[in-house]
């Protein structure tokens, strides 16, 4: 799958973003969503046509590419919108919330776009800290990044001689305006935050500068918490719209179309309570029960095969302002597809996720999915736009499924209200004449071995990425003790991947095995 001719340059032109056996008039986005409607913020726009490029099959019509024959695309210009080129340069700023402003977080989220960052054109927004600015300085040396490409900010200022606090966002980005270079004039940047929140809206009014992304404040729900709308209330008065609304034909049993899994969302122990019993008897006997807390992200705090005495003492934060998901628990053939969506548009095909700790913990992806069949395809990427047309996204968002033993895709999660955990890979990808097999995942990086001497280790060993043979490894993140992110990606065969990963654990090894001592490791 995937054979394209090389092309000279290393740019794409504008693309169909997916062409999966549909008329032309079924990808084009829906123009009712020009209108900016009164929850959504971004001063850009959707794209109103990509039109087919190269790339289709001899024996597909003008209009129509297979589901493994899909056109490079060119993700810049699909996130930006008709109103601006796809060279226009943007400021990555993907920091946490304030609630959940943390050294650890921070560290995480601020890096995790670092992929997406072009050399010489984009700008990205980093805290002060230790072993952020090691990982730049690796990252800039081996990439091509230049010093003025990176904006840093003081993450938790001394606000008196023993004290420091965290700084809000908001003040984040007032240091990181104050640090643009001369040649960035603030109307022609764009500001791509990973939270647009509405404190974030008014800084980024206040500056004038467009944001790429969805409010936080949507009519339905907070995006963060999108999840919760899988499911009615419990509680008849409680109850809103749900997937259950957004696609009514879909029943237990049935595999010709997507469903949610069956389950009610709860806002006290005694309605979870009250939502296993109405479970027990809606659902086939013996139909085992997870529980979800609506303010979890990453598979933490998720209870799989919960019983009804651990209901009784599950508790919920204080204030009354969340939720929690009891649903069934789905019996899975092993497939877990992901779909990335670009407002009403795939970004490319599924792609399989890596699971591990019973299903909980997603611990990468292989794009695209070798599992996934055209009509699975076709399937799930018809769900993601019924319930686009009901939220009316124009940013990036995404969808995770599990595969049933009856083949049928099952809705288990919605990513809305930040930029979905391998996005930025996705559009480092698209900056490539081919189309690229990915594998993204992540280690822990053992003490003493820092990101110069991780980095040296690769080019060493022949593992480092390549840009010309267009294959190798790609680490963006690299904190000793934590998780810490990379991506081995192929244009050639999952076959070359897989080659690499093998060698890439290998080298992983030897690194932990010497431990402290692994500056040695690029001296010898």
């Amino acid at each position: 799958i995937l054979h394209y001719l090389r092309q000279p340059l290393l740019a794409r032109p504008r693309a169909h973003p997916l062409a999966l056996g549909m008329s032309a008039s079924s990808v084009v986005w829906d123009l009712s969503l020009r209108e900016k409607s009164e929850d959504t913020f971004s001063t850009l726009e959707p794209l109103a046509d990509f039109g087919v490029s190269g790339g289709a099959s001899s024996g597909s019509s003008g209009h129509e590419v297979a589901t493994n024959e899909l056109a490079p695309q060119d993700l810049y210009s699909v996130l930006f919108g008709p109103s601006h080129t796809a060279d226009t340069s943007v400021l990555f700023a993907w920091w946490p919330k304030a609630e959940a402003w943390s050294h650890n977080e921070l560290v995480e989220r601020c890096t995790r776009c670092l992929p997406g960052v072009r050399p010489g054109v984009d700008l990205v927004a980093l805290p002060r800290l230790g072993e952020v600015e090691e990982l730049w300085a690796a990252w800039a040396a081996h990439h091509g990044m230049d010093a003025w490409q990176a904006l840093w900010f003081d993450p938790f200022p001394l606000h008196s001689a023993s004290r420091a606090k965290p700084t809000p966002p908001e003040a984040a980005l007032d240091e990181v305006v104050a640090a643009l270079p001369v040649h960035m004039a603030l109307g022609r940047l764009l500001f791509y935050p990973m939270y647009l929140t509405s404190a974030m809206v008014v800084a980024c009014e206040s500056y004038g500068m467009p944001a790429i992304g969805d409010a936080a404040d949507h009519r339905i729900c907070q995006l963060g918490s999108a999840k919760a709308w899988l499911h009615p209330h419990i509680n008849p008065q409680k109850r809103g719209p749900s997937l259950r609304d957004a696609l009514p034909a879909a029943k237990v049993g049935l595999t010709a179309t997507a469903r949610g899994p069956w389950g009610y969302i709860a806002s006290s122990t005694e309605e979870l309570q009250e939502a296993m019993r109405k479970l027990r008897g809606e659902l086939p006997r013996g139909t085992r029960f997870v529980l979800k807390p609506s303010w979890a992200s990453g598979g933490d705090g998720i209870l799989v095969d919960v019983k009804e005495e651990q209901l009784g003492s599950f508790e919920f934060p204080p204030g009354g302002q969340h939720t929690a998901i009891l649903e069934e628990f789905v019996e899975g053939s092993g497939e877990s597809p992901t779909l990335y969506m670009l407002g009403a548009e795939p970004c490319g095909p599924l792609a399989d996720q890596i699971l591990a700790d019973n299903g909980t913990v997603n611990d990468g992806n292989r794009w695209p999915s070798i599992l996934a069949s055209e009509q699975l395809t076709q399937t799930c990427v018809a769900a993601a736009k019924d319930i686009q047309r009901v939220w009316g996204l124009r940013s990036q968002w995404g969808l995770d499924f599990v595969i049933d033993r009856n083949g049928a895709p099952i809705i288990v999660d919605l990513n809305m209200g930040r930029p979905n955990g391998n996005f930025s890979v996705r559009l480092w990808e698209s900056r490539f004449c081919q189309n690229l097999y990915l594998h993204t995942s992540s280690w822990k990086p053992p003490a003493g071995v820092t990101a110069e001497v991780f980095f040296t280790a690769l080019k060493e060993r022949g593992l480092a990425w390549d840009p010309e043979a267009l294959q190798g490894v790609l680490v963006y993140q690299h904190f000793q003790g934590q998780s810490s992110a990379y991506v081995a990606a192929s244009a050639n065969s999952w076959e070359t991947v897989d080659s690499y990963i093998g060698r890439l654990q290998e080298l992983m090894a030897e690194l932990g095995d010497l431990g402290i001592g692994s500056r040695a490791y690029v001296q010898r």
